[in-house]
């Protein structure tokens, strides 16, 4: 019986018994009042909450576990039942030690957050959407990679157009002396050049701009005055034309859709190179009747349909996947290291989502479904026929009626 159940019997027996006492001694005051007494304070007793053992050993399992091995072993109590004060000092200062340093984790995980997101938007990335700090610094720190690579590149482009430069600048300030003219231009250009170049290869860029604009000015001013000034400025243009045309290459280059900000070819070829021989699946989903929404709404409202598509995938993505746009309405998941069966999962987890509700444009709310084939990659065969695979899986669900996930056929 548990407390409650005890307290109620000794009641019930008190009112059994005291009858009878007071009827054997009936004169006895001293009986009559003991017997009250004990009467009522079996009823305080019976009134009091009552704690289980269960709850005391679930409440000290529960605190075992918030302490370390150590300190966990001093809640065992001794044969009499009690925890020795030793004990109990050491696990109170202990306690205490955990709880100061939980209130300076809640203080100093949220503005870590905050600093590796913030350190992601300065070299222009977004974000990661996970929580943990360590994803946050392994985001940070893959970009910040690629970050450092890219501007050493042009960097070194920029220099080396420096060095070009420099014997032209001096046989201008040549010819200058010889015709008896002052370019301050050219001047400018000089001073601008004899400087260290900035750290943001975006700020070098813009410091070369302005030279190349000083250059052009000063070469109209002086081409009249001598052949050999003429071609220096047409050999110089050509350069900067070059470097120009390199740096255009660079954007172009760059490793996401510009429309809806996901992963481009580029990068997708990388990231299936990264995976090497690890097991993954490839998810190639398509926007049912797309022709027809640009033919209705407008390619405007296409554009929005196709980049809040993009966002409906990076949500059902993980921060080990990858979702690329690989054609003009039509997109892929990969999914590493993902069995087949949970891959189908989440492939009819995101055409739901889809499906739920239309999307929203400024030609009004339209309803929107994919199609999707899904493919599980084989470790003797090429990437290339992974996503073949995955494509016929595809054109089958165009073929049964749209709207729906179908999976590579298995050989």
């Amino acid at each position: 019986m548990d407390q409650q159940q005890i307290l109620q019997q000794l009641l019930e027996d008190m009112d059994t018994i005291r009858p009878i006492v007071i009827a054997a001694m009936p004169e006895d005051l001293t009986l009559r009042a003991t017997t009250r007494r004990m009467i009522s304070d079996l009823e305080s007793m019976q009134q009091e909450p009552s704690v289980p053992a269960t709850t005391y050993l679930w409440l000290s399992q529960i605190t075992a576990r918030l302490l370390d091995a150590e300190h966990g072993a001093l809640l065992r109590p001794e044969n009499n039942g009690e925890i020795p004060p030793p004990a109990r000092q050491s696990i109170w200062n202990h306690t205490e030690q955990r709880q100061s340093l939980l209130l300076e984790a809640l203080h100093s995980i949220p503005a870590a957050r905050r600093m590796l997101d913030q350190c992601c938007i300065i070299i222009g990335k977004e974000p990661t959407t996970e929580t943990t700090v360590q994803e946050k610094a392994r985001h940070l720190s893959k970009h910040l990679q690629t970050h450092i690579k890219h501007n050493s590149g042009l960097r070194q482009e920029l220099q080396q157009l420096i060095t070009a430069l420099s014997p032209s600048l001096d046989a201008f300030s040549t010819i200058l002396q010889e015709a008896g003219e002052d370019s301050p231009e050219l001047q400018q250009v000089k001073l601008l050049l004899e400087k260290d170049l900035p750290d943001d290869a975006e700020q070098a860029k813009q410091l070369l701009q302005q030279a190349r604009l000083c250059i052009v000015q000063a070469g109209n001013k002086l081409a009249s005055a001598s052949k050999k000034l003429h071609g220096n400025i047409q050999e110089n243009m050509e350069k900067l034309t070059e470097m120009s045309d390199n740096l255009a290459r660079a954007k172009l280059d760059a490793r996401n859709d510009p429309l809806t900000g996901l992963a481009n070819r580029r990068h997708l070829a990388e990231f299936l190179n990264s995976l090497g021989k690890n097991s993954f699946c490839v998810v190639i989903c398509d926007v049912d009747n797309f022709k027809n929404i640009n033919d209705t709404y407008g390619h405007d409202a296409g554009d929005e349909i196709l980049r809040q598509l993009a966002a409906i995938l990076l949500g059902s993505t993980r921060s080990t996947d990858l979702a690329a746009r690989i054609g003009g309405e039509e997109f892929c998941i990969v999914f590493p290291d993902t069995d087949l069966q949970s891959c189908v999962g989440m492939a009819e987890s995101l055409r739901h989502s889809v499906d739920l509700q239309p999307l929203k444009t400024a030609a009004g709310d339209i309803a929107v479904t994919i199609s999707i084939g899904l493919a599980p990659h084989k470790e003797d065969e090429n990437h290339a026929a992974t996503f073949k695979a995955a494509d016929k899986a595809l054109y089958q669900s165009k073929e049964n009626g749209r709207n729906q996930v179908s999976v590579a056929e298995q050989e």
